[in-house]
């Protein structure tokens, strides 16, 4: 019987070891390239928090810098957004941008290096909502820690 109550306690232990220790607050930052009509270089911000290995929840998201400042007059609405990394791609779903030539939604997606948090949008694409062209999304941000 002792050995039976060992061994429960040492598999709950060893499961509680192998519970992601993620969970908590997370930060994005870099630069990207945003296109809609006209294209801008900006600073991309936002926090949120990871739920475990490979998800998270973004509850701020923002747009800063470029000509003219115009890059604050894009918003992001419709948070939190959920985010999930898996073989090297990461995706933010379900994001909703308002912006001066028109709205764009959908899920972005980036390649993925889990280790150094890096996510590099490559032409990433939000669909148009409001007739024009597509949202398009290049350049880097660095998830704190990596999810």
């Amino acid at each position: 019987m002792l050995t039976k109550v060992i061994s429960s306690a040492m598999v709950a232990a060893g499961m509680m070891a192998a519970s992601p220790a993620f969970a908590g607050p997370v930060t994005i930052s870099g630069s990207v390239t945003v296109s809609k009509g006209i294209t801008l270089s900006c600073s991309i911000s936002g926090a949120g928090s990871s739920s475990t290995a490979g998800s998270g929840t973004l509850t701020s998201l923002s747009l800063s810098g470029g000509t003219f400042g115009l890059c604050g007059s894009i918003s992001f609405t419709g948070l939190p957004y959920a985010v999930s990394a898996s073989g090297g791609t990461l995706t933010i779903t379900g994001v909703v941008v308002t912006a001066i030539t028109g709205n764009c939604a959908g899920n972005l997606s980036g390649s993925y290096n889990s280790t150094t948090g890096v996510v590099t949008f490559n032409n990433a694409t939000l669909p148009t909502t409001s007739g024009g062209s597509d949202c398009k999304i290049n350049g880097s941000a660095t998830l704190t820690p990596p999810i």
